[in-house]
């Protein structure tokens, strides 16, 4: 007699969480969702047990699971032998249900292996010979002179020099360089605001350094150490000056717009050389230069007349601060291919192409040990001809925000099988050719180090200029020594503008309809060989109808896209993305363009949660934070995707909320967490230090925190951990985890007048020392900074005690989950003891353990959305909030929101969402935003971004309190399913979790509530509807 089968089958099967993974490891995990009929009972609803069997792509089994009881349907590990690397298998997966029943296998699902971490790669890693055009270019009749340690004049002086310079600052300093025959020798002068000058000897460095180092003075203007360097950015003022700099081979002497600046004996040498000097990630313009010896004329430049810089050396030897190289090789086939996969990596991003053809994309911005490889099925690609031509445009830009320095390095091996069975590997090394990219040296964005991409048609390299590839070694090698699969990846879709306005000076200027992250795109039908269309992206238009270039709308960043033209049609398409709205083309006649898009770059996730209501205002911001969220991933999580670049950790654990939630995302997400564990483990071992996080990482500025943001990460864990049900990862990051909670109790002092209270805790400088409790600083509506233990940090430090203990108990550390615990009841008891002051709760304590006289929104919210506050407190506490309308920033609103909804107050938050008569969402939709801003109000004369997806954090409140769905059990194990009392008459929506989407639809009736739901199998749901007080 045969046993009953069951209808529970699985579904949307996944290896290492991906549908398609072509980059599984030697012993990869699988997970999948469960599918029953609709008559299924609960047990049969429900999976007890499962067996997966694995065949090669031949159809030979490799391994079999046997029964595994569990009724865990993700990151379950692979037991068998070792898998061959770049190797095709098939699995299903045999379900038996909670009554015992074993149902029919899945169907087949493939993935394939990838390459390991340190071996099976038989490539090396190439670059070219540094060197090439210098970052030096004229710019609307301009000499514009960026981050370089020499770019020598084409003059040689001796005697009494004097030299004249009318000069602006851009960023940093400017330098000019005297007595010098090259880098790190002669003599510096470098200048800053305000008529501030230095003489000093000129320090060695190389392209690469994120700052240049410190020489002695020799001499100086007093207010020079005191002196800001320049954040002009793209949009200085007039801020020109006029410079003399006198050498009569004894001393020097200095004086800028006619003042001293400084004077100083300094006895001559042999050394004639004259130089610009640019401290990395610094910039400077000059209009004019003239050098004299005696009464000779020796240089008089005036750089807006044509050919300026003849008799300049316009090259460099050195490598430059934005290298870009064409790498290529052509492979025969030596019969019709039925595989191919490309594997690629680079430092720090690489386009690949195969005839011609966009294949894939590939971007390192971590440290030595921390970087990644990705891979595309390029099976298709090669079956068109017999030979096959595979080209790389690789790019390497120095160290910046969101981006460690490394160096120029690419990696690819290409696989290939044929209809025999047979194989051939074509890897990268010294017999692939290399030149430099045709773009041009034209300075930095800002000064977080982003270069202004210049593409110069005319400059692709002749075949004189291509060269043998230089080799670092096959991989691994020291810069490079371990590559892990990428599995974050980055999705790339054309978007169309939307209408074609016109200036008033009759500019065209597309405009997208809303805010993207994205590569311009414009066809021109007819380009002039040499011309050069200066593209400018930005957010606003000025009145006039031009794209707004000041330093508001800019966010103080050079948004412009250079474009020199060939003649002819042609198609021009940047390779770096910005965030902009429009796109202006000066110089331009309309009916020379054609289709004018963007390439818009996010990251690419699993899923697309949802949520309707019956407000509009709501509708409309919901959209708002939705597309926030999307758009504010790229590569990695950003603060911005046009001024700021980097994974800030504050940034990334907003965003992360919001991804997680509504688009089911996980791996953007699980790489951040690991990154800010690597971080925590390069910077942060010192025992005094241990437990802080970088504030952003990966990052070309080195070890830099703020002391709350690593406050942050324990919380963000066990959030993660509830969606997902990674314990993998928990007890991967729990060390550091660990490390965080000992950074708090460090912080707590067994005597004086804070005694008990986390206390000046640790990091931070400036106007983040000790914590940065919301930013930018208009968020913080006048907290009182001057605690020193204050209010937020104490509430976020007992969020990380608890979080620490309840993650070791669930990685059964009994011992160390009772400590924490204890220790997060302690401070509890002492926030809410001391904290507290005539019924409300005060910013802190002095140092002298006096409270602070000031009561922000922050200092009840924080405690009261954590579960901190007394039961007796609360209701009285979300009353208080309640009455102060958004009192907090966009970076701490969702602890706002979780306050309130602690406590019920539903229509408050709604209020907050829909009301624009204060600062929030819907005021910001009413200024016609369409992405998320860094600050609720766009203060003039500040750079805070329009498009920055922090308080986005809400989405999860909304899809957890208005529609009403939560996650309760780990892994998406079970939900609860409760619509809110509130003015919303109905809502609707989906959320999609591990286990599958969970899709409710409510509405408010005169006889109550209709409420319909579909929850998956193998999801336990608790449904709780409102009680009809009438």
């Amino acid at each position: 007699m045969s046993l009953p089968e069951t209808p529970l089958s699985a579904k949307q099967l996944t290896v290492q969480g991906l549908k398609h993974c072509l980059t599984a490891p030697a012993t990869p995990n699988f997970g999948w969702q469960l599918t029953v009929g609709p008559a299924a009972s609960a047990e049969q609803s429900f999976q007890s047990a499962y067996r997966i069997t694995m065949l090669d792509r031949a159809g030979t089994e490799v391994w079999d699971s046997g029964t595994v009881v569990t009724d865990q349907q993700h990151h379950l590990p692979y037991t068998g032998p070792d898998l061959a690397p770049d190797s095709d298998y098939q699995w299903t997966v045999q379900l038996t249900d909670a009554a015992g029943n074993t149902g029919r296998a899945s169907a087949p699902a493939s993935f394939s292996t990838g390459l390991a971490e340190t071996g099976n790669w038989n490539a090396e890693w190439i670059h070219r010979t540094p060197g090439g055009k210098a970052p030096m270019e004229l710019v609307d009749g301009l000499l514009r002179v960026s981050g370089s340690p020499y770019l020598p004049w084409p003059v040689s002086t001796g005697g009494h020099t004097v030299i004249t310079a009318r000069f602006r600052l851009r960023l940093g300093t400017a330098g000019i360089l005297l007595r010098s025959e090259g880098p790190g020798t002669g003599l510096l002068v470098e200048i800053k605001p305000n008529r501030s000058a230095v003489l000093r000897p000129a320090p060695d460095w190389r392209i690469g350094a994120m700052t240049a180092p410190i020489t002695e003075p020799l001499a100086e203007t007093p207010a020079f150490e005191a002196t800001a360097a320049s954040r002009a950015g793209a949009t200085p003022q007039d801020g020109w000056q006029d410079m003399e700099i006198t050498d009569d081979g004894q001393r020097i002497s200095v004086t800028i717009d006619g003042e001293s600046a400084l004077s100083v004996v300094v006895p001559g040498t042999a050394s004639t050389g004259i130089a610009f000097h640019q401290s990395p990630r610094s910039q400077a313009e000059y209009s004019s230069l003239r050098v004299q010896a005696g009464r000779a004329s020796l240089l008089e430049t005036d750089f807006a007349t044509p050919g300026a810089l003849t008799g300049w050396t316009t090259t460099t030897p050195f490598r430059q601060p934005d290298e870009w190289t064409l790498a290529k090789a052509s492979i025969s086939l030596k019969r019709p291919v039925v595989r191919g996969r490309l594997y690629a990596a680079a430092s720090h991003h690489a386009s690949f192409s195969i005839n011609g053809n966009s294949c894939l994309e590939t971007t390192n911005f971590g440290y030595p040990g921390e970087h990644f490889y990705n891979a595309a099925d390029v099976t298709a690609a090669l079956q068109s001809s017999e030979t096959a031509s595979l080209t790389a445009v690789a790019h390497w830009y120095g160290p910046g925000q969101g981006r460690a320095a490394g160096r120029p390095g690419l990696l690819a091996q290409l696989t290939v099988e044929y209809d025999d069975g047979t194989r051939d590997v074509f890897g990268s090394g010294p017999g692939w050719l290399v030149a430099e990219g045709p773009y041009r040296q034209s300075g930095y964005r800002n000064d977080e180090g982003d270069p202004i991409e210049h593409f110069d048609a005319t400059a692709w390299p002749e075949p004189q200029q291509w060269h043998p590839a230089l080799s670092l070694g096959a991989h691994p090698v020291p810069d490079f020594p371990v590559l892990r699969p990428n599995d974050a990846s980055v999705e790339r879709n054309y978007a169309a503008a939307v209408e074609l306005l016109t200036a008033g000076d009759g500019t065209p200027v597309a405009d997208f309809g809303k805010v993207l992250p994205g590569r311009p795109l414009v066809e021109f039908r007819n380009g002039e060989h040499g011309r050069t269309v200066m593209l400018r992206t930005g957010y606003n238009l000025r009145a006039d109808g031009r794209v707004d270039d000041g330093k508001t709308s800019s966010q103080n960043t050079d948004m412009t896209f250079p474009y020199t033209q060939t003649d002819g049609p042609q198609r021009y398409e940047a390779a770096v993305h910005l965030g902009f709205r429009y796109l202006e083309l000066p110089g331009v006649d309309k009916a020379d363009l054609g289709d004018i898009g963007a390439t818009v770059i996010h990251a690419q996730h699993p899923e697309n949660g949802s949520f309707h209501s019956s407000d509009p205002v709501l509708n409309r911001v919901f959209t708002l934070l939705r597309d926030s969220a999307l758009l504010g991933v790229q590569e990695q999580f950003v603060d911005t995707p046009t001024r700021e670049k980097g994974q800030f950790l504050g940034d990334a654990v907003n965003i992360s909320y919001a991804t997680m939630a509504l688009f089911g995302e996980r791996h953007f997400t699980a790489k951040a967490l690991r990154e800010f564990a690597g971080s925590a483990q390069r910077f942060w071992q010192d025992p005094s230090e241990r437990g802080r996080y970088n504030a952003v990482y990966p990052n070309g500025d080195g070890k830099r925190d703020i002391p709350d943001f690593s406050l942050m990460v324990p919380e963000w864990v066990e959030d993660y951990y509830r969606l997902s049900g990674d314990d993998a990862l928990v007890a991967e990051l729990l060390p550091q985890l660990r490390d965080t909670a000992e950074y708090v109790l460090r912080h707590i002092p067994d005597h004086g007048p804070t005694a008990g209270l986390v206390t000046d805790l640790g990091g931070g400088g400036g106007p983040y020392l000790h914590g940065i409790v919301d930013w930018p600083a208009p968020g913080r509506f006048g907290y009182d900074m001057e605690c020193a233990a204050r209010t937020t940090v104490n509430a976020q430090g007992w969020s990380v005690l608890d979080a620490v203990s309840r993650l070791c108990g669930a990685a059964g550390l009994g011992r160390e989950s009772a400590r924490f615990g204890e220790a997060a009841v302690s401070l509890a008891q002492q926030i809410s003891s001391r904290l507290r002051v005539d019924g409300v709760m005060v910013d802190g304590l002095y140092a002298d353990g006096k409270p602070s006289l000031n009561a922000s929104q922050h200092a009840t919210s924080f405690p009261l959305s954590m579960g901190i506050t007394p039961a007796e407190h609360a209701a009285k506490d979300a009353e208080r909030i309640a009455g102060m309308g958004m009192r907090q920033g966009p970076m701490t609103v969702h602890r706002l929101f979780r306050a309130l909804l602690s406590q019920g107050r539903v229509d408050d938050v709604l209020n907050l969402l829909t009301d624009p008569s204060q600062p929030g969402w819907a005021r910001q939709l009413d200024a016609g935003a369409s992405f998320t801003w860094e600050a609720w109000e766009l203060d003039e004369a500040t750079d805070y971004s329009q498009s920055h997806a922090w308080s986005a954090s809400v989405v999860r409140e909304i899809l957890e309190y208005l529609l009403g769905v939560r996650v309760t059990g780990a892994g998406g194990s079970a939900v609860v399913i409760q619509p809110p009392v509130c003015r919303l008459e109905y809502a609707e929506g989906s959320v999609p979790t591990q286990r599958g989407p969970v899709s409710v639809a409510w509405r408010r009736t005169p006889a109550g509530m209709d409420l319909e739901y579909t929850v998956p199998a193998g999801v336990t749901a608790q449904v709780l509807l409102p009680r009809d007080d009438s």
